[in-house]
């Protein structure tokens, strides 16, 4: 067993035992993947709502509400000019 393993088994357990001042300092996305693996642990671990799919529209939705695809256009066109 790794000095990693062990550290995360530590982590796990005390979580387990209602202790979330462990995940303190932490960065976000670590703190996330012990939540994660807490959740597998007791067989909780759902499917993301969030697909590719409705991300990439989502995108295009807020390009749309923002009118950032008109300024990009336009930029686009004005560079055309200026290059010839």
């Amino acid at each position: 067993m790794n000095l990693s393993s062990i550290v995360q088994t530590n982590v796990l357990e005390k979580l387990k035992k209602g202790d979330t001042e462990v995940l303190k300092g932490l960065p976000p996305v670590v703190a996330m993947q012990y939540g994660l693996a807490l959740q597998d642990e007791v067989g909780q671990i759902q499917d993301s709502p969030i697909t590719d799919e409705s991300l990439g529209k989502a995108m295009l939705n807020q390009i749309k509400d923002t009118g950032i695809k008109e300024q990009i256009i336009k930029r686009m066109e004005e560079n055309k000019k200026v290059t010839g």
